[in-house]
């Protein structure tokens, strides 16, 4: 059984993994432990860091739309200390209760609303990690424009923890809207939702999210099981009317049925793919990526191979989320065979050993393990974790 090492301090969590890389002994590391599907299947390790008891505020100027905390702090609490500013951090993991914003970052979580505001890359702009050999580095600082030296918060951001340990990250955060608007347009036919799609992303009034549930994974989170359209919108009181009043006219010409919902939809929407785990422990998310024209094709691929969608409809990304290994690697099949760019996301540890997870080019591999090496070069960081390749 792994040491279980839980620091208090940078200075304890700097010799613990110093310590770690003088005698080699395998590391693995983390906040909560939420998205341990998610990555790669862990391997064995000598050590187990957690760095949940690092979770103080350590710098945050509101006036200046900027924030800096350590990474075990959960993302919930952080959300709670912007809010009471009217500011917020639209990241919008999943496990956004337990989450810890190291966590978020290394797995490069975010939600819904990228659409707007982007991911994890977008709203970092300073992260400081403490290496194999004991260096505590800093990268960027707290100034939202800050262009001095190397980025090496990009390299962090998706590593999950193969690289180095996140010790504390800076962010830019945003003004709370004034006022929201989310709508659901839901249709029996698949077409009808992708005109109006289409019809939203090339109007005037842009929203903030646009998600797309096909009718399995509609009806897993207590929808109707139809396929559906979540929008929402922010701005000012007259702003967020005249979205409601396009988004009524837009259902009416269409000839879909159309709602105003609540906020707590887009909860649901956030975390669809945990409780789906939670509820096929033998199945699997799929991460997947294409271009708006294809969007179609992807919900058909994904009807027939027996897959649930969960689309980020605006970036044309999402997850399909698979009941067992069967139905995950026939979709995994389709989906690369038709040119798809595919990803064994999440699951358990068996499937993701006995599925090709992730194929990067060549190229991209090569690169990659020349970073691990100039870090990690005995492979002693949360190995196995970069969707088993790193």
């Amino acid at each position: 059984m792994a040491e279980l090492i839980v620091p208090t301090s940078v200075e304890e969590l700097r010799d613990a993994v110093l310590q770690c890389g003088r005698t080699e002994t395998r590391l693995e590391t983390g906040g909560a432990f939420s998205k341990r599907l998610y990555g790669g299947p862990a391997s064995s390790a000598g050590c187990r860091i957690e760095t949940s008891k690092l979770n103080r505020l350590l710098a945050y100027e509101p006036a200046d739309l900027t924030v800096s905390v350590e990474a075990g702090m959960p993302i919930a609490e952080l959300s709670r200390i912007l809010a009471r500013n009217n500011q917020v951090l639209p990241l919008d993991p999943p496990f956004a209760e337990t989450a810890t914003v190291g966590g978020v970052l290394a797995a490069n979580a975010s939600g819904s609303r990228r659409r707007r505001f982007g991911t994890a890359r977008d709203m970092t702009i300073g992260i400081r990690f403490v290496t194999l050999e004991g260096k505590l580095i800093s990268s960027g600082g707290m100034v939202v424009k800050n262009v001095t030296g190397l980025d090496m918060s990009k390299l962090m951001i998706g590593s999950f923890g193969t690289l180095a340990v996140i010790v504390s990250a800076n962010f830019k955060v945003f003004p709370t809207p004034e006022s929201t608007v989310s709508f659901l347009f839901q249709s029996a036919v698949a077409e009808s939702l992708l005109r109006v799609r289409s019809q939203i992303l090339t109007g005037q009034l842009q929203p903030i999210a646009i998600d797309w549930l096909d009718p399995r994974a509609a009806d897993a989170m207590g929808l109707q099981p139809a396929h559906a359209l979540v929008v929402e919108a922010a701005g000012n009181a007259a702003v967020t009317d005249r979205f409601s009043a396009f988004f009524k006219e837009l259902a009416r010409t269409a000839g879909v049925s159309s709602d105003s919902v609540s906020q707590n939809v887009w909860s649901r929407v956030r975390e669809c793919g945990p409780q789906w785990l939670a509820r096929h422990p033998e199945g699997a998310l799929i991460m997947v990526s294409t271009v708006h024209r294809r969007l179609g094709a992807l919900l058909e691929l994904a009807d027939a191979a027996g897959c649930a969608a969960a689309l980020r409809a605006g970036n044309a990304t999402g997850i399909l989320m698979a009941p067992d290994a069967s139905v995950a690697k026939g979709a995994l099949s389709k989906l690369r065979a038709d040119s798809f760019h595919a990803t064994l996301e999440a699951g358990a540890d068996g499937i993701k050993r006995d599925l090709e997870q992730w194929t990067p080019r060549s190229s991209e591999l090569l690169l990659m393990q020349r970073i691990k090496a100039d870090f990690d070069p005995l492979m002693l960081l949360n190995r196995g974790r970069l969707y088993g390749i790193l």
